[in-house]
């Protein structure tokens, strides 16, 4: 469903009793941090409990890679998401998607 309190699609879920909120940000890629933090405040979450799922050029097509915290290395959704939490604390999926 369309959450216009974040200004993205929002769906909640349960699994292995955990509640899930899974965000989809409908701002542009350097302005999706203000999405994830407005989410974070409804919904009481802090920068350690979200997990961020985003893109990686340098990666190859299909590959993924887990990391705790850390800079952007250049991924401007990835800025905006530290820059509006306030913090890199977060939990990061990168996907490989690699280079044209």
């Amino acid at each position: 469903r369309v959450d216009r309190r974040c200004c993205a699609d929002a769906a909640l879920a349960t699994a292995h009793g955990l509640e899930l909120v899974l965000l989809k940000p409908r701002r542009f890629m350097n302005l999706n941090g203000l999405s994830v933090a407005s989410a974070a405040e409804i919904y009481n979450l802090g920068p350690e409990d979200i997990y961020l799922v985003h893109d990686d050029l340098d990666k190859a097509l299909g590959k993924v890679a887990i990391k705790l915290g850390g800079s952007a290395r250049g991924h401007n959704g990835v800025q905006s998401c530290i820059s509006a939490l306030h913090s890199s604390d977060m939990t990061r999926l990168r996907v490989g998607i690699g280079r044209p």
